[in-house]
């Protein structure tokens, strides 16, 4: 028996050491040849050396580079011992000899899902996609890196393709149902959850998704059920819990809604705490740390929108004898500190000394709002008295006419925007009205949602003329009504006081409840929703039958 035989059977008989000295053997008689640097990393595997293998590996990779069984082994040893450091450029190195090699792709796509890189991901996925377009674990797994970068049609097509070759699989009923309402297919999204349970009814997913299905249809106590069954699944199932808190913050339960919503912070790939963040600092309540003599850093942690509607709570901080330091958004920092006397926000030039810092929307549970102590009153954001002034002059062009600012898309991140957006061409019936000048406040791109272009004698845009919030609230007050969808527009013309029409999607975030046509939040708002299956254009059509009564009561503005 040669050495290299004699080592391959010492290495079933798992007698390790005894292998590296017959596989030595063989390198020796043979320098150049790649079986005994195979069995050397073998052996060593075998004795727990995980360095070693991948040394002999490597080395076997050089030695012969045109195999891509090569390659495809050392990626398996580098990813079992979690050198993804390590792993990256060697898949790099092994696809640019091998760029169509199913496993090699697929060990690529696999490490950058593994760290969220999803953009990275994709192109991976849809290369395998084109050679192995029958592969149901390339499908799911290409739908899910498309949904994560913005394609939810992508993803839905991706998802359906996978379950008409297995009718039953799981995963894809589940992640379809997870994209079909956000795609305002609230029917198609319960269908699949439902077969989802029927699959699986033990699975803590399923049952969450079922829930969230019956969520965004607003039956709340459907939802309810099945996300408590979730959660016996899965104790502490972050998404579950963040569910439950929306259906009682959409029943207005909301001290059991705040309670489940501080949870939130559990699911760290969707929210991160600020850099200086410090667990022994977090401020836990008046209740357990007083805070007259203290100074308290209040931070943002979501949207503009968020941070406009929580920020009327500083004033309560300050009331129980803080000092209260802001950390928001750049743009909403000058408009914060002018409309709060004494708060001061974080910036890259001023750094600030603090005894404790909260989250700013934990600070309703803190405060224990219900819907009978809930702060609202307003104006509680202001701009500066000089900005007022040149944004009146600025539209006095105008006056004689009811000055009505528009905003029809938000943030394309943000997870239900097709369903509250709006396109533009829904508002063509506006601006055709005698006595009506719209004005654009939508700033940034909309996207697709601007589907038309408006005569600038029709929707006149300024908002590049904004530096900051204040020059958006200076602008807002010069107008006489807000028409917007659910972006941070309506929260900032709802914090000044000024008049807004709020167009809601059937799935109304849990800030305006459930059938409501005012806001608890906001005084001078009006709620317009639209039910499921209804067209946008009947919507539109409420605000245009509103605003012409509007223009026949020349004394008054209906909310």
């Amino acid at each position: 028996m040669n050495p290299m035989e004699h080592g391959v059977a010492l290495l079933r008989a798992g007698r390790f050491h005894e292998a590296v000295l017959q596989f030595g053997a063989a390198l020796r008689e043979s320098p150049l040849a790649v079986e005994p640097r195979l069995g050397l990393s073998q052996a060593c595997i075998g004795l727990g050396d995980g360095w070693a293998a991948t040394a002999w590996l490597s080395d076997a990779c050089r030695a012969a580079p045109q195999r891509p069984d090569l390659w495809r082994e050392l990626a398996r040893v580098l990813a079992a011992q979690q050198r993804d450091a390590e792993l990256g450029p060697l898949l790099q190195a092994a696809l640019s000899l091998h760029p169509d090699d199913p496993p090699l792709l697929h060990a690529r796509a696999d490490l950058y899902l593994r760290g969220h890189d999803y953009a990275q991901s994709l192109p991976n996925y849809v290369r395998l996609y084109e050679l192995q377009p029958r592969d149901r674990v390339v499908l799911l797994h290409l739908g899910y890196c498309l949904e994560q970068v913005g394609d939810v049609e992508g993803a839905a097509t991706r998802y359906r393709e996978a379950i008409a070759l297995e009718p039953d699989f799981l995963e894809a009923h589940i992640d379809l149902a997870g994209v079909l309402w956000r795609l305002e297919d609230f029917g198609g999204a319960l269908a699949h959850a439902q077969k989802a349970v029927a699959l699986a009814p033990g699975h803590a997913h399923a049952q969450r998704i079922l829930g969230t299905a019956l969520l965004n249809l607003n039956r709340l106590d459907d939802a309810e059920g099945h996300l408590r069954r979730a959660l016996e699944l899965r104790p502490e199932f972050e998404l579950a819990e963040l569910d439950l808190a929306f259906a009682h913050l959409l029943r207005g339960e909301l001290r059991e809604g705040w309670a489940l919503y501080a949870r939130r912070w559990r699911d760290a790939q969707r929210l991160q705490r600020p850099a200086f963040y410090d667990p022994a600092r977090e401020w836990e309540g008046p209740a357990a740390q007083p805070l007259a003599g203290k100074r308290v850093a209040v931070y943002a942690e979501q949207g503009l929108g968020d941070a406009v509607q929580f920020s009327r709570y500083l004033p309560w901080l300050q009331r129980q004898g803080a000092t209260v330091v802001a950390s928001v958004q750049p743009a909403l920092a000058a408009l914060i500190e002018h409309s709060f006397e004494g708060v001061q926000c974080l910036t890259e030039q001023r750094r600030f000394e603090v005894d404790c810092h909260v989250a700013l929307m934990d600070l309703p549970l803190h405060h224990g709002t219900t819907l009978e102590t809930l702060p609202a009153d307003v104006p509680y954001l202001r701009t500066t008295m000089e900005k007022k002034e040149a944004w009146r002059e600025r539209l006095a062009l105008w006056d004689g006419r009811l000055k009505v600012g528009l905003a029809w898309a938000g943030s394309r991140a943000q997870v239900n925007n097709n369903n509250r957006s709006m396109r533009l061409s829904n508002f063509s019936v506006l601006f055709e009205m005698a006595g009506v000048q719209c004005f654009s406040l939508q700033q940034g791109d909309a996207g697709r949602f601007t589907d038309i272009k408006v005569a600038t004698e029709r929707l006149v845009d300024l908002t590049r003329e904004w530096a900051d919030f204040t020059d958006s609230a200076a602008m807002l007050d010069a107008l006489d009504l807000v028409i917007t969808v659910d972006t941070a527009i309506a929260h900032l013309a709802g914090a000044m006081a000024k008049p807004v029409w709020v167009m809601l999607a059937p799935n109304a975030d849990w800030r305006w409840m459930l059938e409501r046509e005012d806001s608890p939040w906001y005084p001078t708002m009006r709620l317009f929703r639209r039910g499921v299956g209804e067209e946008r254009a009947a919507q539109v059509a409420r605000i245009a039958q509103a605003l012409g009564d509007r223009l026949h009561k020349p004394g008054r503005l209906a909310l």
